[in-house]
C-alpha cells in the first residue's frame, strides 16, 4: 500500500489528491497566501493508497518533504497518530457515556467501528475467546458414566447375581455458543488484517469460520441479540453489545470504497494532551519569567493543573471565564492556555483579559504567570505581550504573557503512555 503524508494547514500541492475522495471541508484555500491547505487531521484509505494528515508542526517543512523516504519512521508516526486519536475518542466516549462508535460527535468522523473493536479486544485480553461448555447427559454416547441419571432412568437387569444397567447414561461437555466465539474471532482478525499500519497486534489463533459475518450482517446481528438475551454476566452482555455495535456501524461504513478516519477540530485533542504534559513534566518558570521549564526526568509535576471556571459577572448574563490550564500555589497563579495555532499574528486579547480579571482578585504579593502553549517541531519560548513603559500603571505593572512552543511529537508520545 502506498502512503502519502500531509500536514494540517500545510500546502497540498505536492500530493495527488485525485487518488482520494476529498470531501468538502477537508481542505481550505488561504487567499492571503494563495494556497490550498489541509483542514483536518487523520486518514483516508482505499484499497491501494493511504493519506495520513498529521497535526500542525508535527514535521518541519524540510522533514515533511523527505518523510516518504524513511519507511520505518513513517509507519511509527502513523501508529502514533492513530493511537492518540483512539485514546481521545475512547476517553470522550467514556466520559459522555455516549454511543461507543468512533465518531459519535460531529468533529469526529470514522467509517470503521474501531471503538467497538477495541472493546471486543479488551474482553479477549482479559478472558480469551469466549468459551462456554454445556454438559450433556445422554444414553449410549461417549463420555463418563453419569451414575445418578443411570440409576434413576435405566432398566435394571440381574445377570449371574450382578446388577446391570441398560442403557448407560453418560455425560460429555460440548462447546456452547460457538457462533459467538467465531464471531468474536472474526471481528478481531478482520480488523487487524485490514489496518496493519495502525494496529500492530498478532492475529488470534482460532479456527476460521466459513460463515461470512459481514456479508450476512443482518442475520449476525439477530443471532447476537438472541444470544445476549440468554447470558447473565455483565461482561458477556457487554461483549455481545460491542459486537452488535460493530456490525451495526459497519453496515453504514465506507462509501465509495474508502474509509475516512478524521478529526476536524484537533484543538480539542491538543488541549487534552497539553494538560497531561503539564501535569507530567512541568517543573517551574525561570526567575525572570522568560520561559517555562519542563523536566522529562520527572513523571509528576510539583504543580497540579486543571481546567478552571470563574464567575466574574453579576449582570443578568452571568458571564464566566474558563481557563484551559490553571494552577495556584502559595506564591503564584499559573494561567496557561493551549492554542492550536499555525502562527500567532495578533494579540491574544482573551488571554490578556483573563490575566487582568484575575489580577483584580489576587493579592499583590502573588505572582501571575500567563502563557500560550502552542505546537511546534522545536520546543522553545518567546514573548507574546509585555506592556510598553508608557502604559504601565500601578495596577498593570508586571503584566506579561509568554508564548511557549511544545514539540508536538513529544506531547503525543507522552499522551499515550
Amino acid at each position: 500500500m502506498n502512503v502519502h503524508i500531509g500536514q494540517d494547514n500545510f500546502n497540498t500541492v505536492n500530493l495527488d489528491l485525485s487518488l482520494f475522495n476529498i470531501k468538502q471541508g477537508d481542505t481550505k484555500y488561504i487567499k492571503s497566501e494563495g494556497k490550498e491547505v489541509f483542514d483536518f487531521v487523520g486518514f483516508i484509505l482505499n484499497d491501494k493508497e493511504t493519506l495520513a494528515v498529521f497535526p500542525k508542526y508535527f514535521y518541519s517543512e524540510h522533514n515533511l518533504s523527505v518523510v516518504n523516504q524513511t519507511e520505518n519512521t513513517k509507519n511509527d508516526d502513523i501508529k502514533l497518530l492513530f493511537d492518540v486519536m483512539i485514546k481521545y475518542m475512547n476517553k470522550e466516549s467514556s466520559n459522555a457515556q455516549a454511543n461507543s462508535h468512533f465518531g459519535f460527535k460531529p468533529e469526529f468522523i470514522s467509517d470503521y467501528p474501531f471503538a467497538s473493536f477495541f472493546e471486543v479486544y479488551k474482553y479477549f485480553q482479559q478472558y480469551g475467546i469466549y468459551h462456554e461448555e454445556l454438559t450433556e447427559i445422554k444414553p449410549n454416547v461417549n463420555g463418563k458414566i453419569a451414575w445418578k441419571q443411570t440409576i434413576q432412568k435405566s432398566n435394571v437387569i440381574v445377570n449371574n447375581g450382578n446388577l446391570l444397567f441398560s442403557p448407560l447414561y453418560k455425560k460429555r461437555k460440548r462447546a456452547y455458543n460457538v457462533f459467538l466465539s467465531e464471531c468474536m474471532a472474526f471481528v478481531i482478525n478482520h480488523t487487524i488484517r485490514s489496518f496493519p499500519l495502525f494496529i500492530k497486534l498478532p492475529n488470534i489463533n482460532y479456527k476460521l469460520s466459513s460463515f461470512d459475518f459481514i456479508k450476512h450482517r443482518e442475520y449476525t446481528i439477530k443471532q447476537l441479540i438472541l444470544i445476549k438475551n440468554k447470558v447473565f454476566k455483565d461482561t458477556q452482555k457487554n461483549l455481545i453489545r460491542s459486537l452488535i455495535d460493530f456490525f451495526e456501524q459497519y453496515n453504514r461504513s465506507a462509501q465509495g470504497g474508502e474509509i475516512h478516519i478524521k478529526i476536524n477540530y484537533f484543538d480539542k485533542i491538543w488541549e487534552e494532551m497539553v494538560g497531561k504534559y503539564l501535569n507530567d513534566h512541568f517543573e517551574k518558570v525561570d526567575e525572570n519569567f522568560n520561559t517555562l521549564i519542563f523536566n522529562n526526568n520527572i513523571q509528576k509535576s510539583p504543580i497540579e493543573f486543571d481546567s478552571k471556571e470563574f464567575s466574574v459577572d453579576v449582570s443578568p448574563h452571568n458571564f464566566k471565564i474558563r481557563l484551559d490550564h490553571y494552577a495556584d500555589t502559595d506564591n503564584a497563579i499559573y494561567i496557561f492556555d493551549s492554542k492550536y495555532y499555525y502562527k500567532v499574528s495578533e494579540m491574544n486579547y482573551k488571554q490578556f483579559s483573563y490575566n487582568e480579571l484575575l489580577r483584580g482578585k489576587t493579592p499583590k504579593n502573588i505572582k501571575i504567570y500567563s502563557a500560550l502553549i502552542l505546537p511546534s517541531y522545536i520546543s522553545g519560548s518567546g514573548l507574546h505581550f509585555s506592556f510598553a513603559p508608557e502604559y504601565i500603571g500601578d495596577k498593570l505593572n508586571g503584566t506579561k504573557i509568554l508564548e511557549y512552543y511544545l514539540n508536538v511529537k513529544d506531547v503525543m508520545n507522552n499522551y499515550i503512555l
